[in-house]
């Protein structure tokens, strides 16, 4: 079966008829949900931002602790650095949007507030590993003192009463392990 198609057939035109205009109180709805939206996108990339922010800077602060108190003055740099390196990474990904260029105008530089925000991240950063590092030297000290301060007791016992000689210092090494063991299982409950 063919179809015959008549060429002098006046093609019709369809043309798309306007829009009606939505009701006022609708489009106020619209734009306050719009904004709303927004505003909860916006929130929310700054609690993201915060937390990731939070967990690497303490994870710094820990990998530091960790390594002074396992290894002491060796560890020093390297817990330096990798504190201030885990710090950084947070800061350091704020660089994405920075774009600067050089052309016959001078010095053109985009997202500024990228490289504040950065140079914000990176002394923070480092306030955070000096924290650890201070935090460190400060608990090595206060241990010196103390271990001193036991020393010049014992000593200053066994010279008044010098037929307590060994004993002496058994005793408080008994007293230092029971109390350690005290506090560590007294931590648990």
């Amino acid at each position: 079966m063919t179809y015959d198609i008549d060429d002098t057939q006046e093609e019709v035109v369809s043309e798309i008829a306007p829009d009606t205009p939505l009701p006022k109180d609708l489009i106020e709805h619209l734009e306050s949900r719009k904004q709303h939206r927004k505003d909860v996108i916006h929130t929310t990339e700054k609690l993201t931002r915060f937390f990731v922010g939070w967990s690497l800077n303490s994870t710094g602060f820990l990998i530091a602790k960790y390594l002074l108190i396992t290894g002491g003055g060796v560890n020093l740099w390297l817990a330096i650095s990798l504190s201030f390196s885990i710090c950084s990474v947070g800061s350091l990904a704020g660089l994405t949007g920075l774009r600067v260029n050089y052309n016959s105008d001078g010095l053109e530089v985009d997202n500024m507030q990228n490289l504040i925000k950065t140079a914000g991240g990176l002394v923070f950063a480092g306030v955070t590993t000096w924290l650890a590092v201070k935090d460190h030297q400060y608990f090595e000290n206060l241990t010196k003192e103390t271990v001193t301060q036991i020393s010049q007791d014992i000593q200053t016992i066994e010279k008044q009463n010098p037929q307590s000689d060994p004993w002496v210092s058994i005793a408080v090494a008994l007293a230092l392990f029971i109390g350690s063991i005290a506090i560590i299982f007294k931590g648990r409950e």
